[in-house]
């Protein structure tokens, strides 16, 4: 595929096109099958209980703003986005879960596009139906959360990123676009920072400054002779800093779990092609020797396209530096509106300011950039490094090895390992398989490899479909009670208690008591009564009050 010239362009993109509608299709499919989980309750506007209900209803702008700065963890921009589109669209199953359905199926249209930047139009092609195709990409696209969304706006980051760099046209509007795509990126996911942490280290070692450099630059914070891109990521720092804020306030320990190298292993199998599943009953993981097989093909194939052969554009002329008074308005209005969080927050009040000052740091960026910069020049076998290997590939490499490795080892002191969270980094992981396929140079071996992988993804997509979402099927419980259930039953459940919430958004409207359940039975001693209760393998059956009363 890769060497043949003669297939023109059109094809790859039509192929494109092809797997974005399959992608779609695929995620529109059983959209609705699901139990809603207790997470997407967490979508603003849907009516809850008040008082007793835990997320509360958020039916104004006002209750979304206070409840997810200050009780949520996750950042709040997702949020907001979807108490706008649930105000137009409603609250049904199928209005929760279809942007990310929508924003799924077009992060595969950016797998192409990234794909070709690196490799070519045939692996461009080829990552866009692995995306199309990866099962645990496709489970959650179909969930009413901000991880499709957040992989879509880091994908779109790092396509802008390129384009600033490589192509000479409208690249005020790419730049600006860049530094809303990473803000954007950071308030759906944590990982927004990671992500743009590797594109600073990329633009870094990939586009050498001009200029002699000074060590008394640094002191002064001097922006002069960096690439423009490093300044649009100074920028990029200082407009997402509010929602890193956030996440200091509200981090917490014990959110995610810890499983080691199983997690790695995982990761690395074509990012989670058939990851395990705790919430099934038996868990259903497949056998030893499979994923030993998967890991082997997958590493095999991420290293070839670590070495295959790459696009190496020259990067565009530098253009103009920002002025000097953009950047310093920038940052002292970020830090002044993070100041404002700090104070207005319910603890950690010192930490968050200390948090606050992190745009005016972001100023010394650029400066800290030349250092690098420096320090690469000085060594001649770096420097012919930088000229022939530092070009979109690498940033692939970067996004898809290097991040995923850094946090995993960070991870041995901070609770940080979610596959769902490292979505973000799998179209990367993807394009690199897409990129070593593709330069094969014989071709019914690359026809060959490409069917095998076509028919290993392609096995996913059912292992995502059996995926339950919820250990607690809500949606099967309640059309269990819908055919005894009459108006005036009572429903005992607890208080406050978050498992409860998506039993209030499949039997709206029902009597619910959520305390002294003894007293209401006194009340109403005619009333049925329907007792809810989460079970499970050590506790088969819940005894606490309101089996008492």
């Amino acid at each position: 595929m890769a060497k043949s010239p003669a297939v023109p362009a059109w094809v790859w993109t039509g192929m494109a096109v092809a797997a974005v509608a399959l992608a779609l299709a695929l995620r529109l499919h059983g959209l609705d099958l699901r139990t809603i989980s207790h997470p997407e309750v967490y979508v603003p506007g849907i009516p809850l209980p008040p008082v007793h209900s835990v997320p509360p209803p958020r039916l104004t702008w006002a209750d979304p703003l206070w409840m997810h700065y200050h009780d949520e963890p996750h950042p709040m921009g997702w949020y907001l986005a979807m108490f706008a589109w649930t105000g137009i669209a409603g609250v049904s199953e199928w209005a929760l879960r279809l942007p990310g359905a929508v924003i799924g199926a077009a992060s595969v249209w950016l797998i192409f596009l990234l794909g070709r930047r690196v490799y070519g139009g045939a692996a461009g092609a080829l990552a866009a139906g692995l995306l199309a195709l990866n099962g645990f990409h496709l489970f959650w696209s179909q969930a009413a959360r901000m991880y499709a969304a957040g992989t879509f706006l880091g994908l779109l980051s790092t396509l802008l990123l390129l384009a600033f760099v490589y192509d000479g046209r409208r690249r005020l509007l790419t730049g600006a676009a860049y530094v809303l795509s990473v803000a954007a990126t950071a308030t759906c996911i944590e990982f927004a920072w990671p992500l743009l942490g590797i594109q600073i280290l990329w633009t870094t070692l990939a586009l050498p400054a001009r200029g002699d450099f000074r060590w008394r630059d640094v002191i002064r914070a001097r922006m002069a002779g960096v690439h423009p891109a490093i300044l649009l990521q100074m920028l990029a720092v200082m407009v997402s800093a509010p929602e890193l804020l956030h996440s200091v306030y509200r981090a917490r320990a014990g959110a995610v779990e810890q499983t080691g190298f199983a997690f790695l292993r995982e990761y690395l199998s074509f990012g989670f092609l058939f990851a395990a599943d705790p919430d099934t009953i038996p868990p259903t993981a497949v056998a030893v020797p499979v994923a030993v097989a998967l890991l082997v093909a997958a590493l095999v194939l991420v290293s070839g396209g670590l070495r295959a052969p790459a696009l190496s554009p020259r990067p565009a002329p530098a253009g103009n530096a920002l002025p000097f008074w953009l950047p310093v308005t920038v940052a002292i209005a970020a830090s002044a509106f993070m100041v404002w969080l700090a104070l207005i927050a319910l603890h950690r009040n010192a930490a968050l300011l200390v948090v606050a000052s992190g745009p005016v740091l972001a100023l010394w960026l650029p400066a800290l950039s030349r250092v690098a910069d420096h320090l690469v020049a000085r060594s001649v076998a770096l420097a012919r490094w930088r000229e022939t290997t530092a070009g979109p590939r690498l940033l692939a490499a970067l996004v898809g090895v290097a991040a995923p490795l850094i946090l995993f080892v960070l991870s041995a002191k901070v609770e940080i390992l979610a596959g769902r969270a490292f979505l973000v980094f799998v179209p990367a992981l993807l394009v690199l398989v897409a990129g070593a396929v593709t330069a094969v140079p014989a071709l019914w071996p690359r026809l060959a490899l490409v069917a095998a992988l076509a028919g290993l993804f392609a096995a996913s997509v059912p292992w995502s479909f059996a995926k339950p979402g919820s250990p607690r099927d809500y949606k099967a419980l309640v059309a269990g009670m819908q055919a005894d259930y009459r108006p005036g039953d009572l429903v005992f459940v607890l208080d406050k208690r978050w498992e409860e919430a998506p039993l209030f958004y499949y039997l709206p409207g029902a009597q619910y008591v959520f305390g002294d359940y003894a007293a209401a039975l006194r009340r109403q001693p005619q009333a049925r009564v329907w007792l809810v209760t989460w079970p499970w393998e050590d506790m088969p059956v819940i005894s606490d009050e309101r089996r008492e009363a």
